[in-house]
């Protein structure tokens, strides 16, 4: 930085790819030590430290028309964005359309491939605002910290390192390019691409557990009983699972059930998900109801086995999963962001454009127990 820019506007924009191990906040918390100290030092004007556009530690679901129009100068597009495509990044849209309006001078990111894998795609959105048609005083920047180094800097420095930067963000696309086409060879057409992983599921309708035909469990009024106070015991007889006691000579709530479930479900709470598992819940069993014969039958039906098939990862894990033995990291698509009836009639969820099990790597997440598969015993 140049201590000539300090009354300059600089955003800051945020990045992971998919399968980059880490998150935007850890990259934001790598970079803000060197932001404060370029603050200290007065090379860059203060920052707003407020975020806009997704929530930088997951604790909501990303809305346009809501998380674009917050204020702050930190600019989050989350992980899983593409550096090839750049007109699919919200964020990113947004943070040029502020360029061209005059609230900022430039933005700041941790690497320029940050901006884009690819100097021309990159420049098809923004070289209108650094580029040679530009006088030197209306350009914006696009400076990367690691390379010390950017996009629409002044002079003859600037032409230097345009030239520079164009060539580094090809090679770089290129080889980024050759690691995904090998990393996808490995990987496709496997059945958790697809979707599928054993694990502890819902129970549903129609489903034969240890000889008797399931009416299904009510896990959403199992979970409001929890909330409100009440027993395990009553709330094992709101979910409409009971156990017969030869004691009493009745039926009665099953609180081992209760405890097994709850204890989960309060582990969904925490990880902030547990409102779009039960709603998912509830999805599949309408579903399952909606198709006219017999619970048992419609179970059966190929319908039902697709559907339950590229759902059963997402229900065994709704917050993602470190894979046993490995450093991989899966999160399973949200069933109602695909569509029930979708899934029901595709019998590879690998056919629909918008399924995606993103393959991450663990990192330095902070893993919940119902986060983590059971690893395989040693023989």
């Amino acid at each position: 930085m140049r201590k000539e820019w300090n009354k300059k506007k600089f955003a800051i924009y945020l990045r992971r790819s998919k399968g980059e191990s880490g998150s935007t906040l850890n990259q934001l918390e790598d970079l803000l030590p060197t932001i404060e100290l370029l603050e200290k030092k007065g090379l860059l004007k203060k920052i707003d430290k407020r975020i806009v556009g997704k929530s930088i530690d997951k604790k909501y679901k990303f809305s346009s028309e809501r998380d674009l129009k917050l204020e702050g100068d930190i600019f989050n597009e989350g992980e899983g964005a593409s550096g090839f495509k750049v007109a699919n990044r919200p964020v990113f849209m947004e943070l040029l359309d502020r360029l061209k309006e005059g609230q900022y001078d430039g933005i700041i990111a941790a690497k320029m491939d940050r901006f884009a894998r690819n100097y021309g795609a990159f420049s098809r959105y923004a070289y209108e605002l650094f580029g040679d048609e530009q006088l030197d005083k209306d350009k914006k920047m696009f400076w990367g910290l690691q390379e010390q180094m950017g996009l629409g800097v002044p002079g003859f420095e600037g032409e230097t390192m345009n030239a520079m930067i164009s060539s580094l963000m090809d090679w770089g696309a290129l080889a980024k390019k050759q690691e995904i086409i090998g990393a996808e060879k490995r990987r496709k057409g496997t059945n958790v691409d697809k979707g599928y992983l054993l694990g502890s599921k819902p129970e549903w309708p129609g489903k034969e557990y240890k000889k008797k035909v399931s009416k299904g469990v009510n896990y959403r009024a199992a979970w409001e009983s929890h909330k409100e106070g009440l027993t395990d015991y009553q709330a094992a007889i709101a979910a409409g699972k009971r156990v017969y006691d030869a004691r009493y000579q009745s039926w009665r709530g099953d609180t081992k059930w209760a405890k097994l479930w709850l204890t989960r479900m309060k582990a969904y709470e925490e990880l902030g998900i547990i409102d779009n598992w039960l709603d998912s819940i509830d999805a599949v069993y309408d579903f399952i109801n909606s198709l006219g014969a017999y619970p048992k039958v419609n179970f059966k039906s190929t319908e039902v086995t697709n559907l339950l098939k590229s759902t059963a990862g997402y229900f065994a894990y709704p917050a993602g999963v470190n894979l046993a033995n490995t450093d991989e990291f899966i999160i399973f698509p949200y069933p109602l962001d695909i569509g029930i009836d979708r899934l029901a009639s595709t019998k590879n969820a690998l056919d629909l454009e918008d399924f995606e099990v993103l393959r991450e790597l663990v990192g330095d997440r902070e893993l919940n127990l119902y986060q983590t598969q059971p690893r395989a015993a040693k023989k």
